[in-house]
C-alpha cells in the first residue's frame, strides 16, 4: 500500500476508493486511473503494471499524484490533465480503473464537489465513460468502475448491454444510505472464455447521498 499525502481541493481516498482498490491485484500492463484524485489507485497499480496513466480534470490532482508518485519512488507513470478521454486519442489499456462521481445535483462551487457530482441523476458521467470504454481497452481488456446506489444503477446496466459489453459485480459495500459496486465491464466478443453477469432489470434500492473519489 503506498503512502498517500491528502492535499487541499482534491478528493481524498474513501470507502468508494477502498472498494476499487480491491480490484488492484488484476492490474497488469497498460493501466489507466481515470478521476484518479489522489492517486491512490494508479499508485497501488503501479506496482503491478507496465505504466499507469493518471487522468483528472482537476489541476491540483495532477499536482498530487506527481509529489505522491514521488514520495513512493513510482516512476512508470504519466498524467493527462483531461475531460474523461478527450485529451486521450486512440490510447488503449489492458486495464481501466474508474470511480465516476455519483452524487446528483452537487453545487460545483470548488473542486472537491466537482468531483463529487455525476450529473442531474448521477448517473451521467459513469454512462459516459461507459461509452467510451470499447474504444480504450484493449483485446482482452478489463475496466473496473464503481456504482452507486445513490442513482438508478439500472440504467448503466442497461447501457452496457446496449453497447454489447458484458459486466460482472465484483463484491459491493453497504452504508445505512447507500450500496457502493464494484462492477468489472470488458467486451466478451475479445474476452475467450469469460461471461457477464446475466441481466434481471432490478433495480437496487435507492437511498441517500454517500462518498465519491
Amino acid at each position: 500500500m503506498v503512502d498517500i499525502k491528502e492535499f487541499k481541493d482534491v478528493y481524498p481516498p474513501a470507502e468508494d476508493s477502498f472498494l476499487l482498490l480491491s480490484a488492484v491485484k488484476y492490474a497488469h500492463g497498460e493501466v489507466l486511473d481515470m478521476f484518479a484524485g489522489s492517486g491512490i489507485i494508479g499508485l497501488n497499480a503501479a506496482r503491478k503494471s507496465e505504466r499507469v496513466t493518471f487522468v483528472d480534470i482537476n489541476p491540483n490532482a495532477i499536482k498530487a499524484i506527481k509529489f505522491n508518485a514521488k514520495r513512493n519512488r513510482i516512476k512508470n507513470f504519466e498524467c493527462i490533465l483531461s475531460d474523461l478521454f478527450s485529451a486521450l486519442d486512440n490510447k488503449k489499456f489492458d486495464v481501466i480503473y474508474a470511480n465516476p462521481p455519483y452524487l446528483p445535483e452537487k453545487k460545483e462551487s470548488n473542486w472537491v464537489n466537482r468531483a463529487l457530482s455525476g450529473g442531474k441523476e448521477g448517473s451521467e458521467l459513469t454512462i459516459k465513460l461507459v461509452h467510451s470504454l470499447k474504444a480504450h481497452l484493449k483485446e482482452g481488456g478489463n475496466a473496473f468502475v464503481i456504482l452507486s446506489s445513490v442513482y438508478n444503477t439500472d440504467k448503466v446496466y442497461k447501457e452496457i448491454k446496449r453497447l454489447r459489453l458484458s459486466f460482472e459485480k465484483l463484491s459491493s459495500v453497504n452504508f445505512f444510505f447507500e450500496e457502493l459496486i464494484l462492477i468489472k465491464i470488458y467486451d466478451e466478443s475479445r474476452n475467450s472464455g469469460k461471461s457477464g453477469q446475466n441481466y434481471s432489470g432490478s433495480n437496487h434500492k435507492q437511498l441517500g447521498p454517500g462518498t465519491q473519489s
